[in-house]
């Protein structure tokens, strides 16, 4: 009995990942279809910004608030397996590092996560910089997102999947791409899973007007004595973040509704004084704990390091992630077909990831079934 077809549209870490799990079924012929696809590419590439997830950090680092236990549970699954993927597979790209949170107002309560992580400590009040009141450093996940995407694009093609790089208009488009008939109409089994994030919100058959655009810039620079990873949350937001191969992601921004696609020069000091407070360290010779003295002179020795200056756009969705099924109808023959829709992970994407797959390839089981 012929294998049910599956089409994913869309290959982020959310699109990647979900193919990957339902690909190890064993019970699916799976193809992913995508205008980009994990590889090379240039910070200067306009057309990649909607694309967020080459463009993420990325760490593992709780997004959920001590009352999401929703949320939380799908962080406690994917923090786990990627746990495991660090250990068992380090050609992942995915390693294990000490990370440091810092909040400006603490809510009363001890993050939820403090019995999840490894080797939790809270920083004491002598350890805290002027203007934050609560620290939490602990075991965490370092992502080298380039290696990452790769190696879940590697895996899912070994795996016998299937990669096709176009661009489609209508999510209905996504049947054609397995059509075996020379008419090109599809057979109405094959079921799509949409996870194109932000392009969700122009894509017609799904044009979501609750998704826009979280705009982040970001600076890469080569800085290998850095292996901790460090986040700076409130009014400001910033953080420190090592790939593990020399090289460390410094940011960010969190622009809601801006679409520009070009790094601003003035944010891009602004990164640097933010980063060099946080680790002081990024600068050869330094060697305290923070830096509360960032001068002109001192972004401009750490400008001399940066490798580049990139922006992406977060999918961000109002009323969170769309995870659900649709009966949708093919405007060129006419028939209904199912579509699972999984996008709208803001700035969670990949520390969500492995549990969303888990959610989604469930959904397709059933709907097959």
């Amino acid at each position: 009995m012929p294998k049910q077809q599956v089409v994913v549209v869309g290959s982020g870490v959310i699109g990647l990942t979900t193919a990957n799990k339902i690909q190890s079924t064993g019970k699916f012929n799976v193809t992913i279809v995508a205008e980009h696809t994990p590889g090379p590419l240039s910070s200067g590439d306009m057309q990649s910004t909607n694309w967020a997830s080459p463009w993420a950090g990325a760490h593992w680092r709780a997004w959920s608030s001590n009352e999401d236990t929703v949320l939380q549970q799908i962080e406690i699954q994917t923090y786990n397996e990627m746990m495991s993927l660090a250990v068992s597979e380090p050609q992942s790209g995915i390693s294990k590092a000490r990370g440091t949170d810092i909040f400006e107002v603490a809510s009363g309560m001890t993050p939820w996560y403090i019995t999840l992580v490894e080797d939790a400590r809270e920083l004491s009040a002598a350890e805290l910089p002027e203007g934050i009141s609560y620290g939490l450093e602990y075991t965490t996940l370092l992502i080298d997102v380039p290696k990452y995407l790769v190696y879940l694009k590697t895996k899912f093609e070994a795996s016998g999947g299937t990669i096709v790089r176009r661009y489609i208009d209508h999510i209905a488009d996504a049947l054609r791409v397995v059509s075996n008939n020379p008419s090109g109409q599809p057979v109405n089994t094959t079921i799509v899973v949409n996870c194109t994030g932000l392009g969700s919100r122009n894509l017609a058959g799904v044009k979501d007007s609750n998704m826009h655009p979280i705009r982040g810039q970001t600076v890469v620079v080569y800085a290998p004595s850095i292996k901790h990873t460090i986040t700076h949350l409130g009014k400001q937001f910033s953080y420190v973040i090592p790939r593990g191969d020399g090289t460390v992601v410094l940011g960010g921004t969190a622009e809601d509704g801006d679409w520009n696609s070009q790094p601003v020069p003035s944010t891009t000091d602004l990164i640097l004084q933010r980063a060099i407070f946080l680790e002081p360290t990024l600068l050869p010779g330094s060697s305290a704990y923070w830096n509360t003295a960032t001068d002109s002179k001192c972004i401009a020795e750490l400008k001399g390091c940066i490798i580049s200056e990139n922006v992406g756009f977060r999918p961000m969705r109002e009323g969170g992630v769309r995870l659900e099924t649709q009966t949708c109808a093919d405007p060129v023959f006419g028939s209904n077909f199912t579509v699972v829709h999984c996008y709208g992970h803001s700035g969670y994407g990949y520390q969500t990831s492995i549990a969303f797959a888990q959610r989604v390839c469930q959904m397709v089981e059933d709907v097959a079934n």
